[in-house]
């Protein structure tokens, strides 16, 4: 039977040792990492434990081949040239582009889904507002470094037209709506397909924000739920960050749903009119345990917002921030 182990096999130590602790420094990696530099040793732990997985150099997986029956093998190429036909990760490439090509593989093939999930007790906190738009994200963003601080948080952003990907310089080919077709196509396989499509900045893992508010849309009710309740089941993160807006189907079950939410308000003028009457139409649909569970939060008058993320943590709106979470 298969276990929930990759099996990394070179006779670079120092390499493959290190590759292991860029692959475990975030996490939620979902399999079990065994190293092995030499053949004999390796060849042995085959005798009492099937690996899910097996990314080896020339040498171990010429040896691997000859297995019958042998565990789905990628071969770990160093040099560049013709194809071989054969399944490969190139070796000297940056540790985050291979964690992404080990998940896809898992994701595509057989590799069994890890059965419990991971041991956190994750923590859905939404961020929420019919004002305040651009602050929204910031202070979704800010929380989600400091929380970052002390544990494995994960980020996503559900506005139509975030400009996230663009600040951030890594627009990338999958989004979170290509994450709910995954999801859609099997369950089991979101952790690998998530893994696969996590990027990180300042310790925050985040998804790519939709690129088309028209795909995100069409996303249904139960397609959201099912992502969150799947996500928290997982286990993988201590909180995942919801940054909502009404572009959500069933934005107030999805709400429900959360452990904690953060509603950002302002003090006067049309922004107070419209709280209220935001407010107002929450209990008259029944909503009106939402109101009581989240924690208002009136956004204060900033002399100047920073102008970009790498200004955000020593911003007055970040004193803010880490002012509301103490209390």
């Amino acid at each position: 039977m298969r276990r929930n182990i990759l099996a990394l096999c070179d006779t670079d130590e120092a390499y493959i040792y290190r590759l292991r602790e860029l692959l475990l420094s975030r996490g939620s990696f979902p399999l079990t990492v065994s190293c092995f530099t030499e053949e004999k040793a390796f060849l042995e732990k085959l005798k009492k434990t099937e690996p899910a997985l097996i990314l080896a150099g020339e040498s171990f997986y010429r040896l691997a081949e000859t297995l019958p029956d042998h565990p789905p093998l990628l071969l770990l190429k160093e040099t560049a040239g013709e194809s071989t036909g054969k399944d490969h990760i190139w070796k000297y490439q940056s540790g985050e582009k291979i964690r992404r090509q080990l998940m896809e593989h898992c994701a595509a093939e057989t590799t069994p889904a890890p059965g419990k999930g991971g041991s956190k007790k994750t923590e859905l906190v939404a961020v929420f507002s019919p004002v305040c738009r651009s602050i929204q994200t910031s202070f979704s963003l800010l929380m989600g470094q400091f929380l970052a601080k002390n544990g494995s948080v994960l980020y996503l952003n559900f506005e139509p037209f975030s400009g996230l990907s663009q600040l951030l310089k890594n627009p990338g080919d999958r989004d979170l709506t290509d994450l709910i077709y995954y999801m859609e196509g099997g369950k089991e396989r979101l952790v690998y397909k998530l893994e696969s499509m996590v990027s990180n900045v300042n310790g925050l893992d985040y998804i790519s924000p939709a690129f088309s508010f028209v795909d995100l849309g069409e996303v249904q009710e139960e397609s959201w739920l099912m992502l969150i309740r799947t996500l928290k089941e997982m286990g993988s993160y201590d909180h995942v960050i919801l940054d909502l807006s009404e572009m959500v189907h069933g934005l107030l079950n999805v709400l429900r749903e959360c452990d904690r939410i953060y509603t950002l308000a302002d003090r006067e003028g049309l922004e107070l009119a419209r709280m209220e009457q935001y407010e107002e139409l929450m209990r008259s649909l029944d909503y009106g345990d939402i109101l009581e569970r989240a924690k208002r939060c009136e956004i204060p008058r900033f002399k100047k917002l920073p102008s970009g993320l790498e200004e955000l943590p020593y911003s007055d709106l970040a004193a803010f921030v880490r002012k509301v979470m103490e209390t």
